[in-house]
């Protein structure tokens, strides 16, 4: 109960706050205020450690609790004014992220200082431990002063000091506004079912759960980190879709978190580690969500309004957190000492207390929908939103991206986001596109294209159209990967750019895109405007989407290549033309053994299918089957020229065998385009010196006539 009530004083003291709302107009200096309040805010709270020493033990708790309260009314005297001047200088578009990187900041000093001071404290045998605390303090006291002095230095915002009303009607004027008492209900009703058993954890943890100092500082630690990391994934989050939404996804499980605490057993390590888990993460949430729910609803252009509407919000949140704790701790000392067995759980009278906790933390689930935020979706697009592709895959390297600073970390972080495909991460990797490193503008480009985002195009766009872009190729890339048909103008206007990475890129984004159309224009477009630089592009583009006619274009403009690189990948792309897929590909990649032995039982295979198909004369053609063994023959004893004449030989054999008139020419078409590919290739003079390329398409050709005579059968 002592603890409670301690605990209260903090909330009981905060009507002071209504003195700067009244009084607030004729401070001349509020950032020197400011600071001056700091000062004793941390002077009278330093104190605490004096009474041991200064004053009889009978009034000990009577001083405590002046020291204590005078330090809060410090504190209280220029809250109002400090958080009026945040309201005022931060962007309305960044609230959320501000918030949750100034909670970040203090968080990691408490988790440092927390770790650290129940370590040192746990040095000293019980009883003995009155000179640690004293350190504890006095360290404290210093780090708080070093803070006000850094708050000094930061510039107040001009026109802030501007005095506009200061009546004391002002005071109520918060409380006229539906949307800021709907906001202040629902928040208090928050704050009371959380302070009602919220000074008692770590008490809980000490005398029922018997852990030591030292384990609960690492617990409170493992709390603060999540709840780090909970205020950098929030922060963008909210700022993007609202904090209602947010807010009424975490209510569930933050009041499901209580209960949990009251199932904790003495050395359940492993399910308080989890309560904290849970804990962190709704409490960052909620703790950044509200702020720009508050700072939404301030009047903009009258400070002292601004100041009532801070000064009523803290003070009745202060109240009700004040009355929270000593309901609980009135409920605990009527329950004291008692244990109840529910389900085998040994559930001690704090335990109880959560319980309750938990139930009324379900009550502010109901009062958020009265709560009203204009950009704000609905919880369920959000859990949409949250859920599709994957989820931990872009918080893991959102968390990456934003805590580091190296380029190559940050760039690769950037493609991974995309690549969850999480809707999420695209507003992230639209300001990207605007980042100082090159490399991560390029990821970011090409990690809008892996979203699959119909949002991205517009910025893409935008890069792809501007002549000082230095990621217009990676843009071009992103649109063909989105697939969507607003961006076909865009790429065919890129054809004729004068830059041919960004022509080649624009190619390869409209093979990408399934329209019939699109195909006829680049067979158009490459058919009227040949170029060295552009043509394999081209040709690769209209492969992977099967249009035979580039097949006689290609192999007659092979020679045109020295480089043996460009003239594979022609070929390649004929093969994908054919519809013989990755074959010409996987032939040439594997090592040469391995190629060996494929390509003969690929011939084999051809040797055995073709004279028995039942689209040729019965009996085969004697000539048939001695071109074909001599083809495999000539493969035996690896001789290409030899080879490539039988294969010719084929090609003729079959022409003349294979009917025309019986069957309707579309049904044989790709077979007569394949013997077509032989005889060009044959006739072309780009491949005498690509002989183990030349036997694999010509194997990869016979090999993909055998399967369409095995289908026409």
């Amino acid at each position: 109960v002592d603890i409670a009530f301690y605990n209260a004083i903090a909330y009981l003291v905060a009507p002071t706050q209504y003195f700067i709302s009244i009084f607030g107009r004729w401070i001349p200096n509020k950032k020197a205020w400011i600071a001056l309040m700091g000062f004793f805010e941390a002077f009278f709270r330093c104190l605490i450690i004096t009474i041991p020493f200064l004053f009889v033990e009978t009034v000990h708790l009577k001083i405590l609790t002046i020291f204590l309260s005078l330090g809060l009314i410090a504190g209280y005297l220029y809250s109002p004014l400090y958080n009026g001047w945040l309201a005022s200088t931060v962007p309305t578009a960044m609230r959320a992220r501000f918030t949750s990187r100034q909670t970040i900041v203090s968080t990691l000093a408490g988790l440092i200082a927390s770790v650290a001071a129940g370590g040192f404290v746990d040095q000293y045998a019980e009883g003995q431990q009155l000179p640690a605390f004293i350190t504890v303090f006095i360290f404290g006291t210093v780090a708080g002063l070093l803070g006000y002095a850094l708050v000094y230095r930061a510039p107040y915002p001009a026109g802030a000091d501007t005095p506009n009303g200061g009546q004391i009607e002002n005071l109520l004027l918060p409380f006229r506004d539906r949307h800021f008492r709907r906001l202040i209900v629902f928040y208090s009703t928050w704050n009371f079912a959380i302070s009602f058993a919220g000074p008692l954890f770590s008490v809980f943890m000490l005398d029922r759960l018997d852990f030591s100092y030292t384990a609960i500082s690492i617990f409170n630690a493992i709390g603060m980190t999540v709840t780090v990391l909970g205020y950098q994934f929030w922060g963008g989050l909210i700022d993007r879709f609202g904090g209602k939404p947010v807010m009424q996804i975490l209510l569930i499980p933050g009041a499901l978190t209580a209960i949990l605490w009251g199932f904790c057993q003495p050395g359940a390590y492993l399910m308080v580690g989890f309560a904290m888990l849970i804990s962190g993460i709704v409490m960052s949430g909620i703790q950044v969500a509200v702020t720009p729910l508050l700072f939404a609803r301030l009047p903009q252009d009258n400070e002292q309004a601004r100041i009532s509407y801070l000064a009523s919000w803290s003070t009745t949140n202060n109240l009700i957190y004040a009355f929270g704790p000593i309901l609980g701790g009135i409920v605990v000392g009527s329950l004291q000492g008692g244990t109840w067995n529910i389900y085998g759980f040994v559930i001690y009278d704090i335990g109880m207390l959560f319980f309750l906790s938990g139930l009324l933390r379900l009550v502010p689930f109901f009062l958020i929908r009265g709560v009203e935020e204009a950009k704000a979706i609905s919880s369920t697009t959000l859990l949409n939103n949250m859920f599709q592709g994957n989820f931990l895959t872009y918080t893991f390297h959102n968390v990456v991206f934003s805590l580091t600073s190296e380029e190559d970390r940050r760039a690769r972080a950037m493609l991974a986001m995309g690549r969850s495909r999480n809707p999420m991460a695209v507003e992230k990797l639209i300001q990207s596109l605007s980042d100082a490193s090159p490399r991560v503008r390029s990821q970011a480009a090409r990690a809008l294209g892996e979203s699959g985002s119909p949002e991205a195009i517009p910025s893409l766009m935008m890069e792809l159209i501007d002549r000082e872009s230095d990621i217009r190729s990676e843009a071009a890339e992103a649109l063909g990967k989105l697939k969507h048909p607003d961006t076909i103008g865009p790429l065919f206007d890129a054809l004729e750019d004068a830059d041919p990475r960004v022509q080649a890129s624009a190619i390869r984004a409209l093979s990408e895109i399934d329209d019939d159309q699109v195909g006829d224009l680049l067979f158009f477009y490459m058919s009227n405007h040949y170029h060295v630089r552009t043509f394999p592009a081209f040709v690769d583009a209209l492969g992977m989407r099967r249009d035979f006619r580039i097949i006689k274009p290609a192999l007659e403009h092979l020679a045109d290549y020295r480089s043996t690189a460009i003239r594979h990948q022609m070929l390649n792309s004929v093969c994908r033309a054919l519809g013989a897929g990755s074959q010409f590909y996987h032939y040439l990649s594997i090592e040469q053994g391995k190629r060996y032995r494929e390509l003969d039982d690929r011939i084999r295979v051809i040797v055995r299918d073709i004279p028995r198909s039942a689209m040729l004369p019965t009996p085969a053609p004697e000539a048939m089957e001695t071109a074909l063994e001599a083809f495999r023959a000539a493969h035996e004893h690896n001789d290409s020229d030899v080879l490539m004449k039988q294969a010719g030989v084929v090609a003729r054999l079959l022409q003349d065998s294979l009917p025309g008139r019986d069957r309707e020419a579309r049904e044989i078409l790709a077979i007569y385009l394949t013997l077509m590919a032989i005889n060009n290739f044959i006739t072309c003079k780009g491949h005498d010196d690509l002989d183990a390329a030349r036997d694999i398409f010509l194997i990869v050709c016979l090999g993909r006539i055998s399967e369409l005579m095995e289908q026409e059968t």
